[in-house]
């Protein structure tokens, strides 16, 4: 599967925060996702100040969390859904300040941010980019050929071709059912065959 996603719901309580993050991981871990350091850390802490400024600013008293991974783009979305129809303003803290660095963080950590109005409230979303995904067994089963290519690009060995086939007809000339693709191979030569041939061609241009 190329896509996945799915949606939970929690408190709209500061409790929310670290099972938050957890529900993540446990969702990575289920994908089958390969996230290295930094891609680890834009994911935790990303999700921490989206659930943290929903917590804080929100109205409602549940919040909607969805994720998202595309593996062909290699990104992770994360959207935070609440009650409130009030966007978020960035506000740039400066260093004495106590908060306000959350969005600060989300627009350094993610490839792209936003928020926009929802029919119930808002949507506070960012994206995180992912490190290039291994090649499951599930993939090898279901789409070999695409499977095989991408692992040959890893290696440097280009791009494999599968050999081509033709489609045996019987004497009836059926097709369907009861016609049988099989691999197109090149027949070497028989012995002697190249002699007889230049012979019979000697004999024709001495007539």
């Amino acid at each position: 599967m190329r896509c996945h996603s799915q949606s939970f719901l929690l408190l709209r309580d500061p409790t929310s925060v670290p099972i938050s993050r957890h529900r993540l991981q446990d969702l990575v871990k289920k994908w089958g996702l390969r996230l290295d350091e930094s891609s680890d850390t834009a994911l935790t802490v990303i999700t921490s100040e989206l659930v943290t400024n929903a917590v804080r600013h929100g109205t409602g008293t549940m919040l909607t969390i969805t994720v998202s991974a595309d593996l062909r783009r290699r990104r992770i979305l994360v959207e935070v859904y609440d009650g409130s129809l009030v966007l978020p303003v960035p506000h740039w803290a400066n260093s004495e300040d106590e908060s306000g660095r959350g969005m600060t963080l989300v627009d350094r950590l993610s490839l792209c941010h936003g928020a926009e109005h929802t029919t119930c409230g808002k949507c506070v979303w960012a994206e995180i980019a992912m490190p290039p995904q291994r090649v499951t067994r599930q993939r090898l089963i279901l789409r070999p050929r695409r499977a095989a290519q991408a692992i040959a690009r890893r290696l440097g060995l280009g791009t494999v071709r599968q050999p081509r086939t033709a489609v045996r007809v019987d004497s009836h000339g059926s097709h369907g059912r009861h016609a049988r693709a099989v691999p197109r191979r090149l027949s070497a030569p028989r012995p002697g065959h190249e002699q007889r041939s230049q012979a019979r061609d000697q004999e024709e241009a001495d007539r």
